[in-house]
């Protein structure tokens, strides 16, 4: 009987051990839940780290991957942006973007494969940071809406359009002439940028809306303080993770009242895109009842871009009014801030190297001799040697050192035989592709021979990708080189422009575009218009 109970009582015990408690199962079930999510989470990443451990690459940590090289001072991040390219060469390498894979791709094949290809058209979501500013204009836009704009506005870019804006080229750079005899005869520098970056908003502001936002005299102007503050805002945005989900940066935007900045910056363009939509349809209305074209009855009324994309919405484009918005934003935006980092480079670098400033104006003196004529668009043509320098300058020094394409499908480049797998963010690289020394000797030094037909020809052409390139390249590249250079030929027309800065000092920072961390120190003084060679003679003969 005693051995019975005690069988009984050692069963029980048995049995208890092996039941499990609720709070076991539960932790059991998660702990097998989160071994599922992980083995889930390796099997779908199993192509990026087979590509990965092929690749050389900076340093990596879970979660944040290859963060702490991009931690630090705008100008310090550029920096480490250029060793990585010194540390690793034009091959492909890997960059741990938190947990998602991005590969630098510089050398020109490999750029001209991916620039072209259909599945690499989608940006980066990288790009989400600048749609507070330019919403989903061209350079944002998911692929489905880029390519119906593209397809709509490329044709709008034609020479004829671009023939109608030198008037306002000439007058606003005439008011920036004026505005620089102030600094005649200091010995102290100033910076370029206050003077270029007024001129070059005033001008696309003209040209993309019609408006005369006079910032050249009106320092007050709240649109361009709030251009200001949008990219001062977006740039921190990116220097400071926690902003980085839509929900946080909004609570935070309205906590702050930054929120504030985006709405006075879209103020302008809606109230210009309301008043020129009134006024076309009033128009519409009074010429169809006397028989004339609607484009007919003011042919000497200055064409803007607005106009342009208000006749594709009377084709039936159907552009929403925050459709219209954001590609006259992204325009005036892409044409004013990148325009003026390139000229006051374009001058600075000019400033330092007097004996290519002399043939710049030489150049300039035959075209347009010694007079005050007005340039036109056929004297821009003969601009070649200008043209050389602006070239070289945005090779030197690209406004967009890095962009960032998502891939759709797999693409495989040349460098390794390597297939980039869908989900690969590609970081095409202008600076590191500019900077490779065969292509480009003496890659760090200012020579605009590198731009001359003859070593044209004989590079890759995507050598030079400072306007991107591929189906997606940027579109007002060639109302940017004309912009600029009828604002340096006026310029160096009237003033010769001096510096006490070598190339080696210039420093570079990047927030959203990449600029000089110390500005643009110049001085300047009176043209004595006789070409250069004609004064060098005269000396030598006095001599």
């Amino acid at each position: 009987m005693e051995v019975s109970q005690d069988f009984s009582l050692a069963s029980k015990h048995s049995a208890s051990g092996l039941r499990m408690t609720s709070t076991e199962l539960t932790a059991y079930a998660v702990i097998s839940f989160i071994v599922v999510l992980w083995c889930h989470y390796k099997w779908n990443r199993r192509h990026f780290e087979k590509l990965a451990s092929k690749m050389t690459g900076p340093p990596a940590y879970p979660i944040i991957g290859a963060g702490l090289e991009f931690v630090g001072t705008p100008q310090q991040v550029m920096e480490r942006i250029i060793k990585l390219y010194d540390i690793y060469g034009s091959e492909p390498f890997k960059v741990w973007m938190g947990t998602s894979l991005g590969v630098t791709i510089s050398k020109p094949e490999d750029v001209q494969i991916v620039l072209n290809s259909s599945k690499a058209l989608e940006k980066d979501q990288f790009y989400k940071f600048f749609k507070n500013t330019v919403g989903e204009g061209l350079f944002s836009a998911p692929v489905h809406k880029w390519r119906r704009h593209r397809r709509l506005i490329t044709p709008v870019f034609n020479a004829k359009l671009l023939d109608q804006f030198f008037p306002v080229f000439n007058e606003k750079n005439r008011i920036l002439t004026r505005n620089l005899r102030k600094e005649l005869g200091k010995t102290q520098p100033f910076d370029l940028w206050d003077y270029i970056s007024d001129t070059t908003l005033d001008i696309i502001c003209q040209t993309a809306m019609g408006y005369n936002l006079d910032t050249q005299s009106n320092n007050e102007s709240e649109f361009a303080e709030a251009l200001t503050k949008a990219s001062e805002l977006d740039s921190m945005r990116i220097y400071k993770p926690w902003l980085h989900p839509d929900i946080i940066f909004s609570i935070y935007g309205k906590l702050t009242g930054l929120h504030n900045v985006y709405k006075t910056l879209h103020k302008l363009p809606n109230q210009v895109i309301k008043e020129m939509k009134e006024a076309y349809a009033q128009k519409k209305i009074e010429n169809k009842a006397k028989a004339i074209d609607v484009n007919d009855d003011d042919k000497t009324r200055l064409k803007v871009f607005l106009d342009t994309l208000l006749e594709l919405n009377e084709a039936g484009a159907n552009f929403s009014d925050e459709e219209l918005r954001d590609e006259v934003v992204t325009m005036m935006i892409g044409g004013s801030e990148t325009s003026a980092i390139t000229l006051c480079f374009c001058l600075l670098l000019l400033a330092i190297h007097q004996e290519i400033q002399d043939k710049v104006y030489d150049e300039i003196y035959e075209v347009l001799g010694d007079g005050d004529q007005t340039i036109t668009i056929e004297d821009t043509t003969k601009l070649v040697y200008l043209e050389q320098c602006l070239r070289e300058t945005l090779r030197l020094y690209p406004i967009g050192p890095m962009l960032l394409r998502q891939l759709q499908d797999d693409v495989k480049i040349f460098s390794g035989d390597h297939t980039l797998p869908k989900g690969t963010t590609c970081i095409i690289s202008p600076i590191c592709t500019h900077h490779i020394p065969e292509l480009y000797p003496n890659p760090w030094s200012f020579n605009p021979d590198n731009f001359d037909a003859e070593n044209v020809s004989k590079r890759h052409k995507f050598s030079f990708i400072a306007f991107s390139g591929g189906p997606r390249g940027c579109l007002g590249s060639k109302y940017a080189m004309l912009s600029m250079k009828v604002l340096v030929s006026t310029f160096l027309r009237n003033y010769s422009v001096h510096t006490d800065v070598k190339l080696s000092d210039i420093k570079l920072k990047l927030d959203l575009l990449m600029r000089s961390a110390n500005g643009y120190p110049v001085t300047i003084r009176p043209r004595d218009r006789r070409p250069t060679y004609k004064q060098n003679k005269n000396c030598s003969t006095v001599i």
